[in-house]
């Protein structure tokens, strides 16, 4: 699996907000899309699961088009858990786990199963008849993870996936990702973060993509400087570590 998007540029209501972005993303790698807010981020990750359709460019999902691909062939491929979501599901989070399998047409004997499986994954395991709107935000946010886990596909894209979550929610959903061994796209805020868990990086600033590489080539002081109008110090730290249990 391999994500490939070449030249690509967005415009909304006429106005440029992603310009030329290139980037890479090969199979059972975590990359992160870094970058301050307003910088394009979210609305280049909305062009990739086909919200928005570029102005100029192509994306690729293992070279095929993915806006020419049908609806539920870019499902079978790719997985998306995005920043905006519906806060109020008139349903179980099993239903809403469940709707994982829709691309794959029949419901298969051990769906179920699959989605009791992702659950417990995100740390939800036995919630399958609650509420969806009864949970809390982080809650949802690892519900849909789920739903997404079941889709099985070999490409996956989240969108800010540890808003609303504490630090230790954030380090098991990120810990989670890394291990699942597909081809991962995730916008994320926290540079430290992103730098502990993610293959390479990608920052962009004022809708163009700046730099891209392993995290200790890119996250220079210079480079956070430019982008985040800070100065960046090296030294030493409190880190936290998610012990697994």
């Amino acid at each position: 699996m391999r994500l490939d998007l070449s030249g690509v540029s967005v415009r909304l209501d006429g106005r440029p907000i992603v310009h030329e972005a290139d980037l890479v993303v090969d199979d059972g790698e975590f990359v992160a899309l870094v970058g301050p807010n307003g910088c394009g981020k979210s609305t280049l990750m909305r062009t990739i699961y086909r919200a928005l359709r570029p102005s100029a460019g192509l994306i690729t999902v293992d070279g095929d088009d993915v806006h020419r691909l049908s609806w539920r062939e870019s499902a079978r491929r790719t997985a998306v858990v995005a920043q905006e979501t519906p806060a109020e599901l008139d349903f179980t989070v099993g239903e809403v786990v469940l709707m994982g399998r829709t691309p794959y047409e029949r419901a298969a004997a051990d769906d179920e199963e699959r989605c009791a499986r992702a659950l417990d994954r995100v740390g939800l395991g036995g919630g399958e008849e609650r509420g969806y709107a009864t949970l809390s935000g982080g809650e949802k946010q690892r519900a849909l993870i789920a739903r997404a886990l079941v889709q099985e596909t070999r490409l996956l894209l989240l969108d800010e996936p540890t808003s609303h979550l504490d630090i230790r929610h954030q380090l098991e959903i990120l810990h989670l990702v890394r291990e699942l061994g597909v081809a991962t796209l995730a916008v994320l805020h926290d540079l430290n973060q992103a730098a502990a868990f993610c293959d390479r990086l990608y920052v962009m600033s004022a809708g163009r993509v700046l730099a891209g590489g392993p995290p200790e080539q890119v996250l220079t002081p210079e480079l956070i400087s430019q982008v985040y109008g800070v100065r960046a110090v090296r030294r030493t730290q409190l880190v936290f570590e998610w012990l697994a249990p």
